[in-house]
């Protein structure tokens, strides 16, 4: 759970401060990136003092994590009765969030950055993370039960999916499209899979990423 939602005793918090400084970190890092992301930038700019941030956020890294986390929007895909098509519309919500969103390019160091904060890491990996990755891992694990994943087990299938995209965009600097995602998955499934519904006006998480710098 965000920092800013937590019960810490006192009166409630102002859920749209909180919103109006996730907004204004999200604009930053889409901008500038985690190495360029500075409290005091974020203050002015939400119109807070510093102090307001701090009280709410410990760390400049789990204010980024929060950020993300807002701006991404949902990423659980309830299942369905079709694994496969449940994988597809995964895949699909995976690339709306982290290729196509607006803070795609500063995802990758921000992974990178938060080793050295491993309370941010982890909520990183927990929060952001997880709900695509397991919900995939959960859908490709049905698939094998029944009979229809002839690829390798379900865990390595979503890491060789994920991690093949995220190498691409880390270490050579092409950004997959959503066509490519789906040949990924596919050469890993060794099968072809349904294509999803469309996700029209759904791309690129929560509205708070596409603010302006």
């Amino acid at each position: 759970m965000p920092a800013s939602r937590r019960s810490r005793g006192g009166r409630p918090r102002d859920a749209s401060l909180d919103a109006r400084i996730l907004s204004e970190t999200c604009a930053l890092l889409a901008a500038r990136g985690f190495r360029g992301l500075r409290i005091d930038e974020v203050a002015r700019r939400a119109g807070v003092p510093k102090s307001t941030i701090y009280r709410r956020w410990p760390s400049l890294a789990e204010l980024a994590v929060d950020a993300v986390d807002a701006a991404l929007g949902q990423r659980e895909c309830p299942p369905g009765d079709d694994p496969l098509a449940d994988l597809s519309a995964i895949i699909a919500r995976a690339h709306a969030c982290f290729s196509a969103s607006p803070l795609a390019a500063s995802l990758p160091q921000l992974a990178a950055e938060l080793t050295a904060h491993p309370r941010a890491a982890a909520a990183y990996r927990e929060r952001v993370i997880a709900p695509l990755r397991n919900g995939a891992i959960d859908a490709v694990g049905r698939a094998l039960e029944a009979g229809e994943w002839p690829g390798p087990d379900p865990a390595t299938s979503v890491d060789m999916m994920l991690g093949a995209v995220a190498y691409r965009y880390t270490y050579l600097g092409h950004a997959a499209d959503l066509d490519e995602a789906f040949a990924i998955a596919e050469a890993v499934a060794r099968r072809p899979l349904p294509q999803p519904e469309s996700e029209s006006g759904d791309e690129g998480g929560g509205g708070a990423a596409g603010a302006g710098a």
